[in-house]
């Protein structure tokens, strides 16, 4: 059977990561002296002109226009030239609405040579609207006689790393888009895409019924075939995986977050004959929804349980059992509304525990002051977010003002209605 989603989601830590096209080419030297794009240096290089390379280069993978890609990569470099052709036609379905390369800094390695750092963004049409933070990387651009060529990629020898892994990667990207989700996949994973964006979808009505007025544009989902590419594109990001995991694209509102989807464990093991996918994604859909609306300061029993309410809540067990028989356990609700209440469980009881209780603090909550006080409830720990005050005191102050109760009296009311409520 599988793992019931409340004992293993406290290990997919949220990860504010940024995808970008990977690419190979030529080196650089690895020591040079870099300078800001408002540098002298940068004027004796062209870097007006070296951005306008990337511009078009960025803007033909939005339109589509491989004529216009290729003129500006640089045709001397064979190896380059069809790896780049290639990127290009595995990208083709992908529908980008912007695509920005910018400078950071750049360095003339030789006559007419250049690297160039830059930070890599995208969003997709009918996405979220605002580019995220960007990835680094850098190129390598040469002088010819019409102009500034990307002749190759130098991010090893100007960043000293390897650029992180994207679909393209891996082969071709296929797009299937619903009404609110665009799933990027492998086209050997066509079946696995339309379940995903299937399970998805059926997942908005609960979540427009929990998250009243919640306006989010269509989801990214991005499907990987396996674990070996999933580590290469988060390279050290990724602890156990059960399926799929959430990553935010940015803190602003219009740049929302995306679902990352390992195929093979989604297919493999009967991960679903519980329904396991359904409830996965719905918590994870969730979480999309909530970036939005959460601050660093919201307590974290309130985004775990919510996530879980809209994928349906499970029946809890341990938790009733350990207030009944009274006495001392960890964690208590109160430790998880602090910032890192969750990243500190140390064991499968504690999650199970936390868990349990951030399920059945939401669902008190629903059933006493109903989804438009929760909703007061994260507005104001969003206005209060960068608040100096201890955790314990915004907590209560909150309760106080939008549900017109003490946290110590919630959490005695809690705590009762767990221990005799069939919940």
């Amino acid at each position: 059977m599988p793992v019931p989603l409340k004992k293993i989601l406290p290990f997919f830590l949220l990860l504010i990561l940024a995808l970008l096209p990977v690419v190979s080419g030529c080196g650089a030297p690895a020591n040079v002296s870099w300078a800001t794009p408002s540098d002298g240096e940068s004027a004796r290089t062209d870097s007006g002109y070296i951005q306008t390379a990337l511009d078009t280069y960025a803007r033909a993978l939005v339109d589509k226009n491989l004529e216009k890609f290729l003129s500006v990569i640089d045709t001397g470099n064979p190896s380059w030239l069809q790896q780049q052709q290639e990127l290009f036609s595995r990208l083709a379905a992908v529908p980008f609405a912007d695509y920005k390369i910018e400078i950071s800094s750049q360095s003339e390695t030789a006559p007419d040579t250049v690297v160039a750092k830059v930070t890599i963004a995208s969003t997709l049409h009918e996405s979220f609207t605002e580019l995220p933070g960007g990835e680094k990387a850098a190129f390598m651009l040469v002088k010819k006689e019409d102009g500034w060529k990307i002749s190759g990629d130098a991010t090893q020898q100007a960043l000293g790393r390897k650029e992180n892994a994207g679909l393209e990667d891996f082969g071709p990207v296929a797009v299937i888009t619903g009404d609110h989700v665009i799933v990027l996949y492998h086209p050997s994973q066509e079946s696995t895409a339309m379940d995903v964006k299937n399970k998805t979808e059926a997942a908005f009505p609960q979540l427009e019924k929990t998250l009243p007025r919640t306006d989010l544009p269509k989801v990214p989902i991005r499907i990987y075939d396996d674990k070996q590419q999933i580590d290469l594109a988060y390279p050290g990001q990724w602890q156990t995986w059960a399926g799929g995991a959430t990553r935010a694209l940015g803190s602003g509102a219009a740049q929302g977050g995306e679902i990352i989807i390992n195929s093979g464990i989604y297919n493999g093991g009967g991960s679903d004959k519980a329904g396991y996918n359904g409830t996965m994604l719905a918590h994870e859909l969730t979480h999309v929804a909530l970036f939005p609306q959460q601050g660093a300061r919201t307590p974290p029993f309130l985004i775990e349980g919510l996530a879980d309410y809209v994928a349906g809540i499970q029946p809890v067990s341990l938790l009733r059992e350990k207030l009944r028989a009274g006495g001392s356990f960890s964690p208590q609700l109160s430790d998880l509304y602090e910032p890192g209440g969750f990243s500190a469980l140390l064991s499968t009881e504690a999650a199970t525990l936390a868990y349990e209780e951030s399920d059945t603090a939401v669902a008190y909550l629903e059933g006493r002051f109903g989804n438009e006080k929760i909703l007061s409830l994260l507005r104001e720990f969003k206005r209060r977010e960068n608040d100096s005050g201890n955790q314990d005191r915004l907590v209560d102050e909150a309760f106080s003002s939008e549900l017109g109760i003490s946290w110590r009296d919630f959490e005695h009311d809690w705590s009762r209605y767990v221990a005799g409520n069939g919940q």
